[in-house]
């Protein structure tokens, strides 16, 4: 959405902010553009400015404080699957951003919503927002090139490579990544493989009808329009890949993503060495299998003592084995060319901790913990692994020792607290599980259960 597209007192209330904004009244600005951002959440030129605006204040709060800086913040999201998105994103904007705009989980929790939704632009804004935050963190660097090179930008994305190259000379994936860009960038400027449907379409008027009916707010009468029109254009020719690709991207707006994927395979038969391409499939596909889960999931919580509910376990267990049997392989192929970076032995670590391979695990967390910035994240996980296998005195001395490292009362602390708690829980030390609850208990009585544990105690 653009300017010109806001409704009029979504536009008046707009340039009231934009004025605030430039006159550096950032409270006022920051409550004008909030609330046009949450009558019209596709309005990303807006999200912007409210950005900009937050981490201005913030700024000036914190450098009148302590001297400058801005907190990367412990904030800890809740699961958010079953969360709409617009919702989910208006919460952190409401909760999280004003606080600490570059906040890392929460702007990767945006990112996530802003893909479930299809809003490529919107979900780039997240990282890039973490970027602006954290610009030597080449972890989300890696994932804002990934990204762009996914969604048509390599150029965008040959950029992002080379600032990591900058920072790391011998960072194999950045290397190859920045390759890989300037290759696809030199073929989308010259018209091949269909990398520009306004060349694949002769006759202007067409174009422009073309480009017209793409914009973004379709209906889906104007989306099945459009598919109409394709439809002429691939029985013409099915062997037209910027065709191909455009049908795969329609149905993917109606959220028809059986028939998106059967395109996009077709499109990476056609193109069999575009990584984009290929990286945009698998997100597609990882959509559709988060949809089966949740459908299969709502099915047993609405019929629990269904004959076949067993058989629904067993099926969402092997579509999230299938789902990360990918997810393993790269962060695998990672670790071989990174073998000292801890940051992706602790991703190594989490893939293999989901897929259930919990003594694969262990070392690469007792590696990770040597990295003092994910140290307590990777004795909570060894701890939980350590749980899993029952070596439970083994679990509690991990998460005790992140427990006494932790000397902020943060949601990290909590969580290690109560993951602590519940393994002495079910090794009967009662009193060290509810001395775990109540300690979180003093400081935060929303905090998960720990109240209805804590009072329950107490008959």
């Amino acid at each position: 959405m653009t300017e010109t597209e806001l409704e009029p007192q979504q536009k008046t209330l707009w340039l009231k902010g934009v004025s605030a904004y430039q006159l550096k009244n950032l409270d006022y600005a920051i409550s004008l553009i909030l609330a046009v951002v949450k009558q019209a959440p596709d309005f990303l030129e807006g999200r912007k400015t409210l950005r900009q605006a937050e981490i201005e204040k913030v700024r000036s709060q914190k450098k009148s404080m302590f001297g400058g800086g801005l907190s990367l913040g412990g904030f800890k999201l809740t699961s958010n699957a079953k969360k709409e998105p617009w919702d989910g994103i208006a919460e952190l904007e409401e909760n999280v951003f004003q606080k600490d705009p570059f906040n890392a989980t929460a702007n990767l929790a945006f990112y996530d919503y802003a893909m479930r939704m299809a809003k490529y632009d919107l979900a780039a804004f997240a990282l890039e927002t973490i970027r602006q935050g954290a610009p030597d963190n080449t972890k989300n660097l890696h994932k804002l090139a990934e990204h762009y090179m996914a969604f048509e930008e390599p150029e965008k994305a040959g950029e992002i490579y080379r600032l990591i190259v900058k920072q790391d000379s011998r960072d194999m994936d950045a290397i190859k990544g920045e390759k890989d860009a300037a290759a696809k960038t030199s073929m989308m400027r010259q018209g091949w493989q269909g990398g520009n449907l306004r060349d694949a379409m002769k006759n202007p008027d067409e174009t422009a009808n073309f480009e017209n009916m793409t914009r973004q707010g379709m209906t889906r009468e104007q989306m099945e329009d459009l598919l109409g029109q394709l439809a002429g254009d691939y029985k013409r020719d099915p062997n037209n890949l910027a065709v191909v690709k455009k049908i795969a991207d329609v149905y993917e707006l109606m959220s028809e993503h059986g028939s998106a994927l059967s395109y996009y395979e077709w499109a990476i038969q056609l193109s069999p060495g575009d990584v984009a391409l290929k990286g945009r499939v698998e997100l597609l596909r990882n959509k559709i299998a988060e949809i089966n889960i949740q459908q299969m999931v709502a099915e047993i919580e609405a019929n629990p003592d269904a004959p076949d509910i067993e058989e629904k376990r067993e099926q969402i267990r092997a579509i999230k084995l299938d789902r990360l049997s990918t997810l393993l392989a790269e962060a695998r192929t990672k670790v071989e060319r990174n073998p000292t970076d801890k940051q992706y032995r602790y991703d190594l670590a989490t893939v293999l901790f989901q897929a259930e391979q919990y003594r694969e695990a262990i070392p690469e967390l007792q590696q990770a913990k040597s990295n003092p910035h994910i140290r307590n994240k990777s004795l909570l996980m060894l701890g939980r692994c350590f749980e899993r296998l029952n070596m439970n005195d083994l679990a509690q001395n991990a998460m005790s020792d992140a427990v006494k490292e932790s000397p902020t009362f943060n949601n990290e602390k909590k969580e290690l607290l109560y993951e602590l708690g519940l393994v002495y829980a079910k090794t009967g030390k009662q009193e060290e599980y509810l001395n775990c609850m109540k300690e979180i208990y003093n400081s935060d009585y929303g905090y998960r259960d720990v109240a209805k544990r804590v009072e329950a105690s107490y008959g």
